[in-house]
């Protein structure tokens, strides 16, 4: 049941789209970290085509973050209810060695682009792209900027530690799967001296560089991406 109400719902959100904004053809951006297309929501074909690329590009993104924290949680050999169930929604994806959980969910954005850049050319949305390697080498740019989605929640879970070494939110399993992921994401860091008194700064830094590398991911891959094919 869940396929076909989900069908209905990436159906009826171009529906709104395209009814309720034609007069102002509305542009509707997919932006997907190395490049953004920008979708006509007065054409009903396109913006049907945004509402279920958007989505699709939406869950690689989910599972790309949970790819994330069943690396950061590898190690663990009694894991907690959240570990086991992250592990279970990723299947035998979880059991490969560090880092290498990424890779399923970074190739699945390529395909992506290559699958839809064909049409997306012949619909005028993006430019022409010039024979040989170019296509290749888009899709990697875009796999690339697939990254810029582990920022927010590399720097929210950063913050998250920071804020729980303070204030005790009570005994909760949430609190202290944040606060332990948050841990490991900052732990690199811990050789330098940030600490001032009982507070411990090493999680702002942590936030803050991967802050900066979000950004210059987010500036640096659509730069790269015009520059194609190199």
């Amino acid at each position: 049941m869940f396929l076909p109400a989900l069908v209905v719902l990436l159906v009826v959100r171009a529906f709104l789209h395209h009814t309720f904004s034609p007069q102002f053809a509305e542009a509707v951006p997919w932006s997907i970290g190395a490049v953004t297309v920008v979708f006509r929501s007065d054409l009903w074909i396109r913006i049907l085509a945004h509402s279920f690329l958007s989505w699709t590009y939406f869950v690689l993104q989910a599972y790309l973050c949970l790819a994330l924290l069943t690396t950061l949680h590898r190690s663990n050999t009694e894991p907690d209810s959240i570990t086991r169930s992250v592990r279970s929604e990723l299947g035998l994806v979880a059991r490969w060695p560090w880092g290498l959980a990424l890779i399923p969910f970074l190739g699945a954005m390529a395909l992506l682009w290559l699958a839809v850049s064909p049409a997306l050319v012949s619909a005028g949305l993006t430019p022409a792209r010039i024979p040989g390697f170019h296509s290749v080498q888009q899709a990697l740019v875009v796999a690339l900027g697939g990254l810029t989605a582990l920022k927010w929640p590399m720097v929210g879970l950063c913050l998250l530690r920071f804020f729980l070494d303070h204030v005790y939110l009570g005994s909760m399993p949430f609190w202290d799967y944040a606060h332990g992921t948050g841990g490991r994401l900052c732990a690199w860091l811990g050789w330098l001296p940030l600490k001032w008194g009982r507070v411990d700064f090493t999680p702002l830094a942590a936030a803050g560089v991967y802050w900066s590398l979000g950004y210059f991911l987010q500036g640096g891959m659509p730069r790269l991406f015009l520059r194609l094919p190199l």
